[in-house]
């Protein structure tokens, strides 16, 4: 039995390792909003309007299923152009202020695992923009007119 723990929790870390994916940050310059995908081929290092920013974090690919993970909603405003990522649960027909159901964009851990960082929203409101980073030196409690709302989950950092 003492052999067997060791081994699972091994088999788990290793699952979990193979199923993550990194989260590309970008920017779109002409409508001033920010978009989240693990899908690099999307935009890949940018086009014209939309600038690469990087790796945000480390998440979990649509449709992993382990234990402990949450799925991520992505919705978008298409009067704003803004993308909301959240963990609430998605109900058909839940007033969402005029955003529209896109699909699960990947996953998180619902609570804090050792070596996680929580993955932390802003909003602006006067941009209508939500703003999603493991560094909270980034944005602090809220500045450049974006304020903090919570943190939607835990994952790994870049």
């Amino acid at each position: 039995m003492k052999k067997i723990l060791p081994l699972a929790i091994l088999i788990f870390s290793f699952s979990c390792a193979f199923a993550q994916r990194p989260l590309y940050r970008y920017y779109n310059q002409k409508i001033k909003k920010h978009y989240y995908t693990t899908d690099f081929s999307e935009f890949r290092d940018g086009t014209r309007d939309v600038r690469a920013e990087g790796v945000s974090c480390k998440v979990f690919a649509a449709g992993t299923r382990e234990p402990g993970l949450t799925p991520v909603w992505r919705l978008l405003n298409a009067q704003t152009g803004d993308h909301y990522y959240t963990t609430a649960k998605y109900v058909p027909g839940r007033d969402l202020r005029g955003y529209t159901y896109e699909g699960v964009a990947f996953y998180v851990f619902r609570y804090k695992v050792p070596g996680s960082v929580a993955l932390l929203e802003y909003y602006s409101p006067s941009q209508a923009d939500h703003f999603y980073t493991t560094d909270r030196n980034e944005l602090g409690p809220g500045s450049e007119g974006y304020v903090f709302n919570t943190p939607i989950g835990f994952v790994y950092p870049k």
